[in-house]
């Protein structure tokens, strides 16, 4: 999404989305079409850009897309994209001619996500969605400001994730971006972002540590309140999972939270959205 103030009355854009994973068929093409500020937004059907000219390159061949839903593309052919194919994609609508390339990474797969909860619940000062470590923060007192902070008691739980690097083909992997999640499902309870916490993050692979089996090593934090400084964790389940993908995927996503731009930053030549090799992997746990 984005929000332009200054030109009110721009013309309509082409807007892609599409993601091309390792291994698996040639991707599903969404496009869609910008609306003005002032126009409702009622449904997705008033975005669909519908009757557009698609086609996808992979190697040295070419595969037309047809349309199978309102804006929803799908090839014609059965194509698997193996790892570090480079994709490229042309098309035309209404008058518009877009176009991107983009690199599909290796596959990347979790090895492990070890979890280590905390002894006792720690204290802290909750804002919002925030928990705030009283160890970040100066003497001014929240209270005082009348912010809305309240005290309140949360369980650290910390994530170890791991996951092999296969340099066999290309070297070190400097071109790839991975993006960390840690996603607890706690029913009936406040999600706590983070503030001193990583529950997300976003980083060049190459930056990431190795331990010395040569698995690359993140980790991360998130918190669980709970009402007392004597409660139990409450059991839940925690996917924890790792997507790896090129600089243009890590612009985009860097850039969809980023209050400085009005969009995110786009590979899309002639329109916006993002057209993206990506490949996923997820661990489910259950923590208690």
């Amino acid at each position: 999404m984005s929000c332009d103030t200054t030109h009110p009355e721009a013309p309509v854009r082409l807007v892609v989305e599409s993601y091309a994973e390792p291994n698996s068929l040639l991707p599903v093409v969404r496009l869609r079409q910008t609306l003005p500020l002032k126009e409702a937004y009622l449904s997705d059907g008033m975005t669909a850009a519908g009757g557009a000219t698609v086609r996808v390159g992979a190697d040295t061949s070419w595969y037309d897309y047809m349309m199978e839903s309102a804006g929803v593309y799908t090839p014609g052919a059965d194509h698997t994209v193996a790892p570090r194919t480079e994709l490229r994609l042309e098309a035309s609508w209404q008058g518009q001619q877009v176009s991107a390339t983009t690199r599909v990474p290796p596959v990347v797969a979790l090895e492990s996500a070890d979890v280590t909860v905390g002894d006792h619940p720690v204290s802290g000062l909750i804002l919002d969605s925030l928990f705030i470590d009283p160890s970040q923060i100066d003497t001014i007192r929240f209270d005082s400001l009348r912010t809305g902070a309240s005290e309140g008691y949360v369980y650290l739980v910390e994530v170890t994730m791991r996951w092999q690097v296969d340099f066999a083909e290309e070297g070190p992997d400097s071109e790839y971006w991975v993006r960390t999640q840690l996603r607890p499902d706690i029913d009936g309870r406040t999600k706590l972002d983070d503030y001193f916490l990583r529950p997300e993050q976003l980083l060049r692979e190459a930056s990431i540590a190795r331990d010395p089996m040569g698995w690359r090593i993140w980790t991360g934090v998130y918190a669980v309140p709970v009402e007392a400084a004597n409660s139990p964790l409450p059991a839940h389940r925690l996917r924890a999972a790792l997507m790896r993908g090129t600089q243009a995927y890590a612009q985009f996503v860097s850039g969809s939270g980023n209050p400085r731009h009005r969009e995110p930053l786009t590979n899309i030549a002639g329109g916006l959205g993002i057209f993206a090799g990506v490949s996923v992997d997820s661990i489910s746990v259950r923590v208690e």
